[in-house]
């Protein structure tokens, strides 16, 4: 494989979305193999890897976690291992964050500690399903983890800052699809259909009205109006169905509770005040990454004992991640792990993961591993 670097360059230039992660896990698995980890799991829950590094006689098993998948995007790049039609590039970093679990891998099989290690390489992050189909497995709760680590790179905060969030570090997200039938009918007579037209508008007023009565970050609830299709391009004829998505997003799982129940309730009173058929589904549902507040105070303390320098942002970060499906069952914390103030933002067009972070942070979660003991 060369320098680590490498392997992070190879990943950028092969990059496959979620589902879709055949090479990137062959890739991870050859890796692996030169690790010696105790044993290697393939293709959990779909292209998901767990690397488990066993020590005899070790009290406490810590687990670590990265994704892995890319995002689909607007722009042309030759994708020769992607078999899905939409162009594909790492805009996110986890190219960054798994080359960043190899080195940890490494590092650990050239200075293993005194606990067992589980090394938790995710696909499928980018859609919300994979870490809820890694724990559907049973594997992790098979392997007895006591605690559980996550991280992200950050964008527009110094390189290799620790970031680290009390209570909630990301929000909570849901895609809320909604359905609206009525009935079609000539253009010439739209009294004899139910155009869902002025509920489309009315939905739209009432979402924004209710995200900026709640804007205040003790109880922040957003919501975010996607995409709306109403009836068709036919010019005789006046719509008779629709649909509306919009994101909803939260600080909390309670609050995200909370607006679910405006969105149902909001669908409900229009189809019963325009005479309409409606339905709904949620897509992409991420719960809050809620972190353990000892065990955000031991990584904090950890950064600032051995030089790292450390900030803890005044509210959660408003996009979301599904480690918070890791934290349903287990003591676990997410930290963001600064990627330079020159970086473009996540998603961002011109985003590329700067190759400079990825020692220092494989250094601070293998720092995480050899000291996690001395927690009571």
């Amino acid at each position: 494989m060369g320098d680590i670097c490498e392997v992070r360059h190879y990943l950028h230039q092969h990059p496959e979305l979620s589902g879709a992660e055949h090479n990137t896990h062959e890739l991870i698995c050859s890796f692996l193999e030169r690790c010696n980890p105790t044993k290697i799991y393939r293709n959990v829950g779909g292209y998901g890897i767990v690397a488990v590094f066993e020590k005899a006689g070790a009290k406490r098993t810590v687990a670590f976690r990265a994704d892995i998948d890319a995002l689909p995007i607007n722009e042309t790049l030759p994708i020769p291992y992607c078999s899905d039609t939409k162009n594909v590039a790492h805009k996110c970093g986890h190219d960054g964050h798994t080359t960043i679990l190899l080195r940890l891998a490494e590092k650990i099989s050239q200075n293993p500690p005194s606990c067992n290690v589980v090394l938790i390489f995710q696909p499928e992050e980018e859609t919300g399903k994979g870490a809820k189909k890694i724990m559907q497995t049973g594997l992790l709760q098979s392997l007895h983890i006591d605690m559980v680590f996550g991280f992200h790179n950050i964008p527009q905060q110094p390189n290799s800052m620790i970031v680290v969030r009390h209570n909630t570090f990301a929000a909570a997200s849901a895609g809320f699809v909604a359905r609206l039938t009525g009935r079609q009918t000539h253009a010439a007579h739209p009294e004899n259909g139910i155009n869902p037209g002025l509920s489309v508008a009315e939905m739209i007023e009432k979402f924004d009205e209710y995200s900026r009565n709640h804007c205040n970050p003790e109880c922040f609830q957003q919501s975010t109006l996607i995409y709306t299709r109403l009836g068709e391009v036919a010019l005789g004829t006046s719509a008779g169905d629709a649909e509306i998505i919009f994101t909803l997003r939260a600080f909390s799982n309670k609050d995200m509770a909370e607006i679910l129940h405006f969105a149902s309730s909001t669908l409900s009173e229009m189809g019963s005040k325009y005479h309409l058929e409606t339905s709904y589904e949620i897509q992409e549902d991420f719960p809050a990454v809620e972190n353990d507040n000892e065990l955000t105070d031991f990584m904090t303390n950890t950064a600032i004992a051995n030089g790292y320098k450390t900030i803890e942002p005044d509210t959660p970060f408003r996009w979301s991640e599904d480690f918070s499906q890791y934290l349903t069952e287990f003591r676990g914390a997410f930290i963001g792990i600064g990627s330079g103030l020159e970086t473009k933002e996540l998603h961002h067009p011109d985003y590329d993961f700067p190759d400079a972070i990825i020692e220092k942070a494989a250094e601070f979660l293998s720092l995480i591993s050899h000291i996690i003991n001395t927690l009571h």
